[in-house]
């Protein structure tokens, strides 16, 4: 195929692709292509995959939680403690502390009057 090079050049002067050239041009092209395709489908299902749900974390109407860590970066909280003292008992000794449940259902504190003077 000496003469592949000399029919290109007529082909591109005269603005028409050669077929030889069209077909060995396409071929590392377009295997390249789909194999870029695929690698960006990969890439795209991959950053699209949910993450795992994070679980509930505050529950009951207990006013006091136990935030506990474990080995491994583990972390959960238990919001079943009516006081303190009872959070306390259970945390000592570990790697735990107490804290407020941010979602027990406080007693309403009636609004003061303003004084007359």
């Amino acid at each position: 195929m000496p003469g592949v090079g000399v029919r290109a050049m007529e082909h591109l002067l005269r603005r028409e692709p050669a077929r030889e050239v069209q077909a060995a041009a396409s071929a590392p092209a377009a295997l390249i292509m789909m194999r870029a395709l695929a690698c960006l489908l990969l890439v795209l299902i991959t950053m699209s995959a949910p993450s795992p749900a994070a679980a509930q974390r505050f529950g009951g109407n207990s006013p006091v939680c136990m935030q506990r860590w474990e080995w491994g970066g583990v972390t959960w909280i238990s919001c079943q403690y009516r006081s303190w003292d009872e959070c306390r008992a259970s945390a000592a000794g570990l790697s735990a502390m107490c804290m407020d449940n941010p979602y027990a259902q406080r007693p309403l504190h009636p609004e003061r009057s303003p004084r007359s003077r």
